[in-house]
């Protein structure tokens, strides 16, 4: 009953959703053309990333996951959109320091060894 709870609210803020101009700085690159919201699950699966369930929604995003880094305090979180553009951030992990994460400290960009290990995941 939870998960069926949890997964309505996140459709609904899909829907309502703002811009996802505030994620435009962290926009990696567009697969083109898109490919489907189970594809990119499953071609992130052998990287260890799972869907993110709480995680804000932007307008026209239709999948997100996140990747716990071996430091255990930090996750990789990606956004796809329906456009087919990968956006994504490494940020402290919301359950190990809720507050952090919610004032973005210690969020960065990704490097291009990660980028580059994306990209030939979803790119194949």
């Amino acid at each position: 009953m939870i998960f069926k709870l949890v997964r309505w609210t996140r459709q609904l803020r899909i829907f309502f959703g703002g811009s996802k101009d505030c994620e435009a700085k962290y926009r990696l690159f567009q697969i083109k053309p898109p490919i489907t919201a189970g594809e990119f699950r499953l071609r992130l699966i052998p990287l260890c990333y799972q869907y993110n369930t709480f995680s804000h929604a932007f307008k026209g995003q239709i999948w997100t996951v996140r990747r716990l880094d071996p430091d255990g305090r930090h996750q990789y979180h990606l956004r796809y959109y329906k456009d087919g553009w990968v956006t994504g951030h490494w940020e402290v992990d919301w359950a190990v320091d809720a507050t952090a994460h919610n004032k973005s400290s210690d969020i960065r960009k990704l490097t291009r060894e990660e980028i580059r290990e994306l990209k030939c995941a979803l790119t194949k």
